[in-house]
C-alpha cells in the first residue's frame, strides 16, 4: 500500500488540472467569488452568521471583526504569531474563515484556542509522523513487520459485496440519525475490484489530532454555534466547485479544507471528493463580506509570483500548483482587507514544518503583524479591548483533560467482529478517557491491517461522551511484489496473492512464488478462530541450484536438489513482539543425481533422498526498530525440531535439532551502533547409528539465511555454502556509523566454531573459520544496497553486491 501511492501523484495532478474551470469573470450566489456545491445551504449559514453580529452591534456598541487566514502549508505557523500580536492588543475576532491550513488555524481559533495553544501545537508535533499514516512498531504485529521487510509493494484488491443487502441501509440510517451524513458515503459506496490509493496518506495521524482538539463539538451543527462563528473552503472535484463548510463535522470541515492533492486521501462525502480550498479560493475574504463583517484583518501566505529558480522543490510545487488553480478567486478577494499582513516568507514552503523553521515563521507572523500596527489600533479604537465572554465554551482538550464515557461503539463491524475489537483496544466505558489512551487504541485498530481507514468520534456536548470508532473494512485481498538481486545468485522476484488476507477472522488463503535461480512455491491455509489461535496449513516445495564448498578449501562442486513439505502448525494471537509456531511437518528432499555433490555421496553408500516426520516449535521476540538498520532493540529466535519417523526405515533413530538466533543493535551515541549477532545451532543423533542427510547437515554461508537449506547459517565471509558438523557456534560482530541520512558503513569481524560432539565444543572453543570484513549500505525505497569486500582464513578475499530487500 504505502508504495501504490506513489503511482498516484501524478494521476492526481493531471486530473486537478483537467477538472479545473476555465476562468470566468462573473458574479456566484450570496456575493460569493466563486461557484458553490450548495448556494442554497450557504445563504442559510449566511443568515445565521448575519444574526449573531447583529446581536454583537446591538448588545456590545461596536463593529463586528472578522479573521481571514490563506492556505499556505507549514507557513500557517506564521498566521499564529499574527494572532498573537491581535490578541496582545486586545481586539475581538467575531468570524473566523480560512482555507487549508488556515482552515485549521481558523477552526482551532474558533473552538477557543488562543495563539499559544495553536504555536504549542506547531512546535511540539512530530510533523514528519503527522504527515503520514505512520504508526509506532510496537503495535504492528510481528507478521506484519515481517511482511514490510520482505516486499517492496502490496496492493489491495477487490472489497467484496456484503452478504446482508440491507447493511449499507442500516449504516447509513445510523450515521444519519447521529448527524454524521459525512461518513455516510464512506461506508456505503461500492467500491471496485482495483483499490489503489488516491493519496500518500489517508490522514490518520492529523485526524487523530484533530478529533482530540475538537471534544464537545463533534456532532453534526452549525459553526455559527462555535465559540467563535467559522467557515472554511474546500474544493469538489466532482462539480470544480468551492465546498464552503458553514455547518456538519467539523472535524472533517478542517480535515477536508487541507486535504492536499496527492499527499493526503481526498475527503468523500456527499457525492463530493474534497481537496484543498486552495484550488478554490485560498484567501475568502468574500465569506467575510458575505456574512456582513464589518472590518476585515487577513493574514495571507502566498508567494508573489515566484520565479523560476524558486519552484525546485516538492512543497513549493505543490504550493504553486494549488494557488494556480485558485488564482482567478485569489485576485477578486486579496484587496478586501481592512488590514493586511503578509509575512515574509520566501525561504519556506508549505512542508517547512521542522522546528527551527516553525520557530522562525512564528517570529516573522508576529513582526508582520506588528508592522501593521496602525492599522490594527485603528480597529481597536472602533472596536474597543475584547471583553465579552464567548457564549459556548472552548474545546475539549483530550491531552490535558481526561473524559468519562457514557458508552464504546464500533461502527461498520458486526458483533463479532466488535467484540474482538473490545479485547483489542482494552477500553474501559467506566475509566475516565484522555489522549494517550485513545491513541493506543487507535494504532490497535489501524496495525490490523483490516481498515482502509479507522477514525473516532466523541459524541455530545457535555460529559459523559459516547464513543464511537467509525471502521471501514480495507479490500481483504491483496497482491504483493518483492525483487531483489545479489552476486551470489542474479535477480529474483517473489510473487504473493493473498485471498481474504485482510479480514479479521475466518479462512485466509495466499500463493507465494519465487522465481530465480532457486525457486519456491508455497500454498498457505489458515484459520484465524479469533480468541483461539490460528490453524495453518502449507505445502510447499523449491529447487536449489549452486555451489557447495568445504572448509579451507576453494574447490566447489555443483549442487541441485528438490525438496517439499507439509506442515500444520498453530500460530499465536496478534502479538507485536512475540511470535510463536508449533506444529507437525512432513519434510523430504531428492538430490539431483548427475550433479558433483550426489556422486560424491553415492560413492559413499548415502541415500540420495529422503523424508522425515516430526513436531517442531518454534519463537521470536522482536523489539528491533528497524529490519535492516536498527538503532536498538534486539531480536531473539528459537526453534526446536524432533524427527522421529522415517517412512520406509524401520531403523531409523530420531534426530532433534534445536537452533538460537540473537541479535541486538545497541546504540552508542547519535552516528554509531554496535550489533552482536550470536547464532548456535545443533543436531543430536538417538540410537547406536546415525546418518547425515541434507536435512540434518549443518551448513554456513552467504549474506541471507535460509536461502540454501531450511537451516542454512549466514556468515558474510563465505560467498557460496559450506557443511559443518553436528554443533555449531556462528558468531558476527558489526560495529556500524552512520555519517548521512540513509548511509551506513560498518567494520566486520565474525568466527564459526564446529564440532561434532558438543563437549569438544565447549572444552576447545578455537575458530575453525574467521572473517573480517567492511561493508557500505545505503538505504532506498527499493530496499538496502550493500556491497561488502571480506577476508577469512579459510577461503581468502571475496566481496558481495546485493540490491534489495532479503528473501
Amino acid at each position: 500500500m504505502r508504495d501504490a501511492r506513489r503511482t498516484t501523484w501524478l494521476a492526481v495532478a493531471l486530473a486537478l488540472l483537467l477538472c479545473g474551470p476555465a476562468l470566468r469573470a462573473q458574479n456566484y450566489p450570496n456575493g460569493l467569488s466563486t461557484d458553490s456545491v450548495d448556494p442554497r445551504a450557504d445563504a442559510e449559514y449566511i443568515r445565521e452568521v448575519r444574526r449573531r453580529l447583529d446581536r454583537i452591534r446591538t448588545e456590545e456598541k461596536r463593529p463586528t471583526v472578522a479573521l481571514v487566514l490563506s492556505g499556505g502549508g507549514a507557513k500557517g505557523a506564521a498566521q499564529v504569531g499574527a494572532i498573537k500580536y491581535i490578541e496582545e492588543l486586545g481586539i475581538p475576532v467575531d468570524f473566523v474563515c480560512g482555507t487549508s491550513i488556515g482552515g485549521l488555524v481558523g477552526g482551532m481559533y474558533a473552538l477557543g484556542y488562543k495563539a499559544d495553544d495553536l504555536a504549542e501545537l506547531f512546535t511540539t508535533q512530530d510533523w514528519s509522523v503527522m504527515l503520514t499514516d505512520r504508526i509506532p512498531p510496537e503495535y504492528v504485529p510481528y507478521s506484519t513487520k515481517v511482511d514490510q521487510a520482505t516486499y517492496l509493494l502490496t496492493i489491495p484488491f477487490w472489497k467484496p459485496a456484503s452478504k446482508d443487502p440491507d447493511r449499507p441501509g442500516r449504516i447509513r440510517d445510523a450515521l444519519r440519525s447521529r448527524g454524521r451524513e459525512d461518513l455516510e458515503e464512506a461506508f456505503t459506496r461500492p467500491r471496485g475490484a482495483a483499490s489503489l490509493p488516491s493519496g500518500y496518506a489517508y490522514g490518520f495521524n492529523v485526524l487523530n489530532l484533530l478529533t482530540s482538539l475538537s471534544v464537545g463539538y463533534q456532532d453534526s451543527l452549525s459553526f455559527s454555534r462555535l465559540p467563535i462563528p467559522f467557515a472554511c473552503v474546500a474544493g469538489d472535484m466532482v462539480s470544480s466547485n468551492a465546498k464552503y463548510w458553514g455547518g456538519g463535522s467539523i472535524v472533517t470541515a478542517m480535515r477536508s479544507t487541507m486535504s492536499i492533492p496527492g499527499l493526503f486521501d481526498p475527503v468523500r462525502t456527499g457525492g463530493m471528493v474534497l481537496v484543498d480550498g486552495g484550488v478554490r479560493n485560498n484567501f475568502p475574504t468574500d465569506v467575510a463580506k458575505a456574512v456582513g463583517a464589518d472590518l476585515l484583518i487577513g493574514i495571507e501566505l502566498s508567494d508573489i509570483q515566484p520565479g523560476y529558480e524558486e519552484i525546485d522543490n516538492l512543497g513549493n510545487i505543490l504550493g504553486q500548483f494549488i494557488s494556480m488553480l485558485g488564482r482567478d478567486s485569489f485576485n477578486k478577494n486579496v484587496g478586501k482587507s481592512d488590514v493586511f499582513i503578509k509575512p515574509e516568507l520566501g525561504e519556506f514552503n508549505m512542508l517547512s514544518f521542522n522546528r527551527a523553521a516553525v520557530d522562525s515563521m512564528l517570529m516573522r507572523g508576529y513582526a508582520a503583524a506588528a508592522a501593521q500596527r496602525d492599522g490594527l489600533l485603528a480597529i481597536r479604537e472602533r472596536t474597543g479591548s475584547a471583553s465579552a465572554a464567548a457564549p459556548s465554551p472552548r474545546a475539549t482538550d483530550l491531552s490535558r483533560t481526561p473524559v468519562a464515557l457514557s458508552g464504546i461503539e464500533y461502527e461498520g463491524l458486526d458483533e463479532t467482529a466488535a467484540r474482538r475489537m473490545e479485547l483489542l483496544t482494552g477500553l474501559d466505558p467506566d475509566e475516565a478517557l484522555d489522549k494517550a489512551t485513545i491513541d493506543e487504541a487507535m494504532c490497535r485498530l489501524q496495525a490490523t491491517g483490516a481498515f482502509e481507514s479507522v477514525n473516532y468520534s466523541l459524541y455530545g456536548d457535555q460529559e459523559p461522551y459516547r464513543l464511537v470508532f467509525h471502521c471501514r473494512p480495507a479490500p481483504v485481498h491483496s497482491f504483493s511484489l518483492g525483487l531483489r538481486g545479489d552476486s551470489e545468485e542474479g535477480a529474483a522476484l517473489l510473487f504473493r496473492a493473498g485471498l481474504w488476507a485482510n479480514r479479521l477472522s475466518g479462512s485466509k488463503l495466499s500463493l507465494t512464488t519465487r522465481v530465480g535461480q532457486n525457486l519456491k512455491g508455497e500454498l498457505h491455509y489458515s484459520l484465524d478462530l479469533g480468541d483461539l489461535p490460528t490453524l495453518n496449513l502449507a505445502l510447499s516445495m523449491s529447487r536449489y541450484r549452486g555451489s557447495l564448498g568445504s572448509q579451507g578449501e576453494r574447490l566447489k562442486y555443483d549442487v541441485a536438489y528438490w525438496s517439499h513439505r507439509e506442515d500444520f502448525y498453530i500460530t499465536g494471537v496478534d502479538w507485536t513482539r512475540l511470535d510463536f509456531r508449533a506444529g507437525v511437518a512432513h519434510k523430504a528432499y531428492s538430490l539431483a543425481s548427475q550433479t558433483v555433490f550426489a556422486q560424491e555421496m553415492a560413492k559413499e553408500g548415502m541415500s540420495l533422498s529422503s523424508q522425515y516426520i516430526g513436531p517442531y516449535l518454534q519463537g521470536n521476540y522482536y523489539t528491533l526498530d528497524a529490519p535492516y538498520f536498527p538503532n536498538k532493540g534486539l531480536s531473539v529466535h528459537l526453534r526446536a525440531d524432533y524427527d522421529f519417523l522415517r517412512p520406509g526405515r524401520l531403523d531409523f533413530s530420531p534426530v532433534l535439532s534445536c537452533d538460537l538466533d540473537f541479535r541486538a543493535a545497541v546504540p552508542l551515541g547519535e552516528k554509531f551502533t554496535f550489533l552482536p549477532d550470536l547464532r548456535l545451532r545443533g543436531i543430536s543423533h538417538f540410537g547406536e547409528k546415525s546418518e547425515d542427510g541434507l536435512i540434518h547437515t549443518n551448513f554456513a554461508g552467504g549474506v541471507l539465511a535460509a536461502r540454501y537449506t531450511e537451516d542454512q547459517l549466514p556468515f558474510f565471509g563465505i560467498n557460496h555454502v559450506v557443511p559443518l558438523d553436528d554443533y555449531v557456534v556462528d558468531a558476527t560482530l558489526e560495529l556500524r556509523y552512520n555519517p548521512l541520512d540513509k548511509l551506513y558503513l560498518s567494520a566486520l569481524a565474525g568466527v564459526i566454531i564446529t564440532d561434532n560432539e558438543i563437549g569438544g565444543l565447549l572444552s576447545c572453543p578455537i575458530p575453525d573459520i574467521y572473517a573480517f570484513g567492511m561493508q557500505a549500505a545505503y538505504d532506498t525505497f527499493v530496499g538496502p544496497v550493500r556491497f561488502n569486500l571480506h577476508w577469512s582464513d579459510s577461503l581468502g578475499w571475496g566481496a558481495y553486491l546485493g540490491v534489495g530487500f532479503d528473501f
